[in-house]
C-alpha cells in the first residue's frame, strides 16, 4: 500500500506529458490552418474553398503531429501509470457489472437492430454466436455469401437504413445473403482467441451455410477487421470459400499508419488485456476520437450548415448512433490481433500460427475483390494493398473508391456507384 501515492504521482506525471505533446499537437495544427486562411485569403473571396483549405490544413498537420513517436510514447505510459491505478482500485471486475447492466440490452438492442433494418431470420450455430439470414428480394446467384463483421463496432453500418445498406443493395442484386453478429462479448468470454473466431466460429457458419443451402461452398465479405478472420479461414480452408472479398481490411502493418495505429503499435497491450480482461468500447472509441477532436465537433454544424433531404439527415444520425455504440472486444482476440499482427505483421508474412496451423496466404487460390477507400484515415489504403501480391490467386482485382472507411458503407455514390460493381463482379463468379 506504501505505493500507492507514487503510483497517483505516476499516473499525472504521465498525463501531464501526453496533454503537453498532445496539445503542441493540436496549436502547431491550428497555426497551419491560420497560415492557409491569410494565404487563401488573398487569392479569392470563396469562403467555403477558404473553409476547405483551413480543415484540409488542419487535419493534415495534426495527422503528422499526432503519429510522431513521442506522442505515442507518452500516450503509452499515461496508459501503463492507469492501469495501475486501475489495478488497485478493483475496477478489474468491471465485466462482472457490466454483466448485471445487461437490461439495457434487454431494452434498448431489439429496437435498435430491428428499427430500419433489412428483416433477417436469426439462426442458432454451434457456439456462442448466430448467424443473421436476410430475406431475399429474389435469389438469381446460387453461391450464398457470407458477411464476416468486425469486433470493434456494432454490425449494422452495412445495414444503416433501408437506402443506405449495403446488405440491402446485394439483396437487390440477388445475392443470398447471411452475416454473423458478434454480441456483446462478457467476462467469461475473454480467453477466446483466433483460433476459435476463424476456425470455430466461421467454420461452423459455414458448415450451417451449407447445409441450408445445399452449396458446396460459400463466398466471404470480410468487413475490416473481419477480413483478418476471413482471410484466415480462406488460406486454411480453402475448398469451401468460392469468392473472398475483402473491404478496407488492413494487412500489411509495415506500411503507412494512421494515427490510431500508430499508437497501438506503442501500447503494452499484455498488460491491458491482463488487467482488464475484454477491452472496453470506450476505450477504443476514445482513441478514434482524439486523433482529431476538432472534426468531432465541427461536423454537425459544417452539415446542418445546408438544408439536408430527411434521407440524409436520418442517415447522418445513424452514423452517430453506430460510431458511438461501441462493444467490448475480447481480450485474447485483441491481444494476437495486435501482437502478431499489428506489431510482428506475421499474416502478410506467412508466419502466423493459428492452433498447430500457419496461415498460409498462397493458400488462398479462389477470385478476390480487394475493396478500399482512397481517403480511408482509418486503414490507410497502403496496408490494404498489399494483399493482391500475397495471395496465391490468379483472378484477383483490386477497387479504390474515393471516399473514407465509413463512407464505403453509407455513402451515397457508393451505393450507386461501387457496390452494382462488387455485385457483378461476385455475379460473374458464382
Amino acid at each position: 500500500m506504501s505505493n500507492i501515492p507514487a503510483m497517483y504521482f505516476d499516473y499525472y506525471y504521465n498525463w501531464y506529458n501526453f496533454a503537453l505533446r498532445y496539445d503542441r499537437a493540436f496549436l502547431e495544427a491550428s497555426l497551419e490552418s491560420y497560415k492557409s486562411f491569410v494565404s487563401e485569403e488573398r487569392k479569392t473571396n470563396d469562403n467555403k474553398k477558404i473553409r476547405t483549405m483551413m480543415r484540409a490544413s488542419f487535419d493534415s498537420t495534426i495527422r503528422q503531429k499526432l503519429c510522431e513517436d513521442d506522442v505515442g510514447s507518452s500516450l503509452a505510459n499515461f496508459i501503463d501509470a492507469w492501469l495501475n491505478i486501475v489495478k488497485i482500485s478493483g475496477y478489474t471486475k468491471h465485466d462482472f457489472f457490466q454483466q448485471l447492466l445487461s437490461f439495457r440490452s434487454t431494452l434498448v438492442e431489439p429496437l435498435r437492430d430491428n428499427l430500419n433494418r433489412t428483416p433477417s431470420e436469426e439462426i442458432k450455430i454451434k457456439g456462442k454466436f448466430n448467424l443473421h439470414h436476410y430475406k431475399s428480394i429474389k435469389k438469381t446467384h446460387k453461391t450464398p455469401l457470407l458477411v464476416v463483421y468486425s469486433l470493434i463496432n456494432r454490425y449494422y453500418l452495412l445495414d444503416l437504413i433501408p437506402t443506405a445498406s449495403v446488405i440491402n443493395n446485394l439483396l437487390r442484386q440477388g445475392f443470398d445473403v447471411f452475416a454473423t453478429d458478434w454480441g456483446i462479448p462478457g467476462t467469461y468470454d475473454k480467453e477466446m482467441t483466433l483460433e476459435d473466431y476463424s476456425h470455430e466460429y466461421i467454420e461452423n457458419a459455414v458448415e450451417k451455410i451449407k447445409e441450408l443451402t445445399g452449396s458446396d461452398k460459400v463466398s466471404l465479405f470480410g468487413y475490416c477487421w473481419g477480413g483478418l478472420f476471413s482471410l484466415i479461414y480462406s488460406a486454411t480452408h480453402p475448398e469451401n470459400v468460392k469468392n473472398l472479398v475483402l473491404h478496407a481490411t488492413p494487412v500489411d502493418f509495415s506500411q503507412e499508419r494512421e494515427i490510431v495505429e500508430n499508437w497501438t503499435e506503442h501500447l503494452g497491450v499484455d498488460k491491458l488485456v491482463d488487467t482488464l480482461g475484454n477491452v472496453p468500447g470506450w476505450f477504443v472509441n476514445m482513441a478514434f476520437m482524439l486523433r482529431n477532436p476538432v472534426e468531432i465537433f465541427l461536423k454537425y454544424p459544417i452539415f446542418f450548415s445546408e438544408p439536408k433531404s430527411f434521407d440524409e439527415i436520418l442517415r447522418f444520425f445513424w452514423i452517430e448512433t453506430w460510431l458511438y455504440d461501441g462493444r467490448p472486444i475480447i481480450g485474447e482476440v485483441y491481444r494476437e490481433i495486435i501482437n502478431d499482427m499489428c506489431k510482428k505483421n506475421l499474416l502478410i508474412k506467412n508466419k502466423l500460427q493459428i492452433g498447430d496451423q500457419i496461415v498460409n496466404l498462397q493458400n488462398i487460390t479462389m477470385p478476390v475483390l480487394n475493396i478500399i477507400g482512397s481517403k480511408d484515415d482509418i486503414v490507410p489504403p497502403e496496408s490494404s494493398k498489399p494483399i493482391l501480391s500475397a495471395i496465391g490467386s490468379k483472378d484477383k482485382k483490386l477497387i479504390e473508391f474515393p471516399t473514407g472507411h465509413v463512407g464505403l458503407c453509407t455513402g451515397k455514390r457508393a451505393h450507386e456507384q461501387l457496390w452494382p460493381k462488387v455485385g457483378e463482379w461476385l455475379a460473374q463468379r458464382s
